[in-house]
């Protein structure tokens, strides 16, 4: 079986100016593992996934962002959630997805994409055609799922 029979083709994806706080709310509202950051012709540029979202230390924190909006009635740090709050604001997609990006293609035999998510630890898969522009997406749910078509 090959992924293009299992991937999402309808991709949400961000531009590499997309602000991260959107970045954050469109995985968060759509429960997705991660969005490719393209540019105008489709191209994958990049990826963000919620691991970068918890991981990344050299911008901003998530965890600690989440700690500091918990704070935010306490009058005497207003000056610090303030700083805080404006460096979430300043950051963007580009400053946080993870380049190279791993990508596969339409053809890519569904065990090889497995492979590549078990051996390299990502999640989710850009799908790219031959020409590198984005074409559909991949996750381990996709292919956990067809154990499920399997017993029935």
């Amino acid at each position: 079986m090959r992924v293009a029979e299992i991937m999402t083709k309808e991709v949400i994806t961000v531009q590499d100016d997309t602000p991260l706080m959107k970045v954050a709310e469109l995985l968060f509202d759509r429960a997705l593992n991660g969005v490719p950051v393209i540019d105008k012709k489709r191209h994958v540029i990049g990826i963000i996934t919620e691991y970068d979202l918890l991981s990344r230390e050299e911008h901003i924190h998530i965890p600690s962002y989440v700690k500091l909006l918990s704070e935010f009635k306490i009058v005497d740090r207003k000056n610090d959630v303030h700083r805080e709050l404006d460096k979430v604001y300043h950051v963007h997609a580009k400053d946080l997805m993870t380049v190279p990006v791993v990508t596969i293609a339409p053809d890519t035999e569904v065990a090889e994409a497995a492979r590549i998510f078990s051996e390299q630890r990502i999640n989710p898969l850009p799908v790219v055609d031959g020409k590198k522009r984005l074409v559909g997406i991949v996750s381990r749910a996709d292919i956990v799922k067809l154990f499920k078509k399997i017993t029935l």
